[in-house]
């Protein structure tokens, strides 16, 4: 896959300091940084809209870019997305950290695995099973240009109570699998202890499940207890007096 040109735009300490997060999101920007090498940081802001566009159908973690400071700038840096936060509701992004690379040195990152032909598997098609997912992502070693855009792997012929685990997974001798071979990815397992299993989890979430606890409400509690208190010495003390 080649580098994809992206055109950024660096922010002086004045504009960090005034320019919230806020700000650079009403304005349609995304706010990022790039590290690495050995390089001092840089805080940069990309527009939103463009970045979207650029990495539509491309896994986040798998796309390299040829990064481009500043409009006059005619130098390019080679990175890749390391870390990324999104808004929990909308999804959308909400900051990136870029990592300088080199090309000719192996690079650890994380790709999508895809599952192929699950509804003609034999334990789902014949047998009636139903898949349960394990790891959605692999962790893999490779040179920049060598990573893929996902890991593939076939259940067409899985059977029930069978199983998928990392060591089971074949990629091409340059890139180098860091999970743990003995990680499960799918299995094909009866829809019964699906079913089982989904009831037991949702027990043991609504056993494990408390009343969130309102500071405010505390504190009136803990005031009233105190307040009662107090009243019902000075009753004993009136009655003492009696």
């Amino acid at each position: 896959m080649k580098n994809i040109a992206l055109k950024v735009e660096e922010r002086n300490e004045k504009e960090v300091k005034n320019n919230t997060a806020r700000k650079l999101d009403r304005s349609d920007y995304l706010p990022a940084v790039v590290y690495g090498l050995k390089k001092e940081p840089k805080i940069i802001k990309i527009k939103r809209k463009e970045l979207t566009t650029l990495l539509k159908g491309h896994s986040i973690s798998s796309v390299l870019f040829d990064l481009q400071v500043g409009e006059k700038s005619k130098k390019k840096e080679a990175v890749i997305i390391k870390e990324y936060q999104r808004d929990p509701i909308s999804r959308k992004l909400m900051h990136l950290d870029f990592l300088r690379i080199e090309m000719e040195k192996e690079i650890d990152t994380i790709v999508p695995i895809r599952i192929l032909n699950e509804e003609i598997s034999i334990g789902i098609k014949d047998d009636g099973g139903v898949l349960q997912h394990g790891l959605r992502e692999l962790r893999i070693s490779c040179l920049p240009a060598d990573i893929p855009e996902n890991i593939e792997y076939n259940i067409e012929e899985l059977g029930m109570n069978e199983i998928i685990r990392v060591e089971n997974v074949e990629v091409e001798k340059k890139i180098r699998i860091l999970n743990d071979p003995s990680e499960v990815i799918v299995s094909i397992i009866p829809p019964t202890e699906l079913k089982e299993e989904d009831l037991v989890t949702e027990e043991e979430d609504e056993e494990g499940m408390e009343e969130p606890e309102v500071i405010g409400e505390k504190k009136a509690e803990e005031e009233g207890e105190a307040d009662a208190g107090d009243k019902t010495e000075g009753k004993q003390k009136e009655s003492g007096k009696e």
